[in-house]
């Protein structure tokens, strides 16, 4: 199983070496490029990091948990119809939390 080494410098890195996070993650097998995974993971981050600083990790946990089903929704349906979906964003359509219908456990 192939791996892909991350070493994430934060702004606290430069001042103390300690503050960077290194971690070794492991690549699924159907992983077609660990150098485009690797290009992604540092778009996203770097993406985030622009965001307004008062925004919550658990927000950006939820954020990248909903981008992760709608990818995940993308790709099965490509598989389904045989060709791919854009991935040119046209439009999102947030309903307010407060009328979203309570769900049954």
């Amino acid at each position: 199983m192939n791996r892909l080494p991350l070493s994430v410098h934060t702004p606290k890195a430069v001042q103390s070496p300690k503050a960077c996070l290194k971690l070794d993650m492991p690549l699924h097998a159907f992983t077609d490029s660990g150098i485009h995974v690797a290009q992604l993971v540092g778009t996203l981050l770097n993406e985030i990091a622009d965001v307004d600083h008062e925004v919550s990790h658990a927000n950006i946990l939820q954020a990248l948990g909903i981008t992760t089903a709608v990818r995940m929704a993308m790709a099965d349906a490509s598989a389904k119809t045989g060709g791919d979906f854009s991935l040119e964003l046209l439009e999102i359509d947030v309903g307010s939390a407060d009328e979203a219908a309570p769900r049954a456990a």
